[in-house]
């Protein structure tokens, strides 16, 4: 049986290639392709620079690539066919996971890969946008920001990932989730979501608003996905001290929290106020990417859970469909995104 991959063959262009697929074995299982998600963390693929490849001792690390690449890592898709071993799945079941080169037709797995199948949804809703990878990445930062106590959280980039965490975080019971970005029409999004004080940090001074808004304490927790370095100063600019107001006599009450998941891969100048944000205020800088999960699949299985109940509604912030064919026109908005671009999404059909 065959499939049709699409491989970067130079820097943003895609081709079309038929292959033959391995045999189904008896634990395996062939997914057909219904859908699969964009990501920015491709774009490197996609542009010919690098990707994630492993090293001669066998751990995973960047290296250079050039032309003859697939990509890809976001899949949804129907079980075809099963293994005369296989119980986990069925032939007809839908499903989502995480593995890479997904952008193909066709792909044999093992029944234990990181698959999760999707259940019965409300009338209305898609079940081909049930797409896990990034949902998962969402329940692995709710994991570590839960590791503390939480009053005041903020979030760093209004894109759809923390549109999903401010979702998800609208009915915990906190008393502020402050949004803050350099775009008034992402921060109206993240007051749809659930963001209860959104901050322009072109247009506001954001140490003095959550200054007041929190009388001095500033933020337990921030999730910073701005892909920045200057987000990543806007987020230890508000995390609370870990000694109050910085101050070596006073009381020890606990270091804040900032949760990076942002993919840092423009060259930046690192500012000096930076660095000394971090030593004032001491914050745990936690690279919270889905390979820090404590269990992985169990994230991929809570989050396919929080989306068809509605809680992380990845449904909602799909804003631009493509086909597989338009695999070059969709990683071409990917790079150059328009004002109402949020997430997109290829279909196979």
């Amino acid at each position: 049986m065959k499939t049709l991959s699409a491989y970067v063959t130079a820097p943003e262009h895609f081709e079309f290639v038929e292959e033959e697929l391995p045999e189904l074995g008896e634990h395996d299982v062939l997914i057909k392709t219904e859908a699969v998600g964009l990501c920015h963390t491709d774009l490197p693929v996609f542009l010919c620079q690098q990707a994630f490849g492993i090293s001669k001792h066998g751990y995973r690390e960047t290296v250079k690539i050039g032309a003859g690449s697939k990509v890809g890592h976001e899949p949804v898709g129907t079980i075809a066919a099963v293994g005369s071993k296989v119980t986990k799945f069925k032939v007809g079941d839908h499903v989502t996971g995480f593995y890479s080169y997904s952008f193909t037709t066709y792909r044999v797995l093992p029944e234990d890969s990181i698959l999760v199948k999707i259940p019965e949804l409300q009338p209305g809703r898609d079940w081909r946008t049930c797409v896990v990878e990034p949902m998962g990445c969402v329940t692995n930062i709710l994991y570590w920001m839960e590791q503390d106590p939480l009053e005041y959280v903020g979030v760093v980039g209004c894109g759809y990932m923390n549109l999903m965490v401010i979702a998800a975080l609208r009915d915990r019971g906190l008393k502020e989730i402050v949004a803050i970005d350099v775009r008034d029409d992402k921060l109206e999004l993240a007051k749809k979501f659930g963001a209860t004080k959104v901050l322009n940090s072109l247009k506001t001074d954001i140490v003095e608003e959550v200054y007041q808004m929190t009388n001095g304490k500033f933020l337990d927790c921030v999730v910073e996905m701005s892909g920045s370095v200057k987000g990543l100063q806007s987020a230890c600019s508000v995390i609370k001290f870990a000694r109050k107001n910085g101050l070596p006599t006073e009381a020890f009450h606990g270091r804040g929290r900032i949760i990076i998941t942002s993919v840092y891969t423009a060259e930046e100048t690192f500012p000096k106020e930076l660095g000394y944000e971090m030593v004032l205020r001491g914050p745990i800088l936690d690279a919270a990417h889905p390979m820090t999960g404590v269990n992985v699949m169990e994230n991929e299985e809570r989050a396919v859970a929080l989306f068809a109940d509605g809680t992380i509604p990845m449904d909602q912030m799909i804003s631009h469909t493509f086909q597989f064919r338009e695999l070059e026109k969709a990683f071409q908005l990917l790079l150059h995104p328009t004002k109402d671009y949020v997430k997109g999404i290829v279909f196979f059909d």
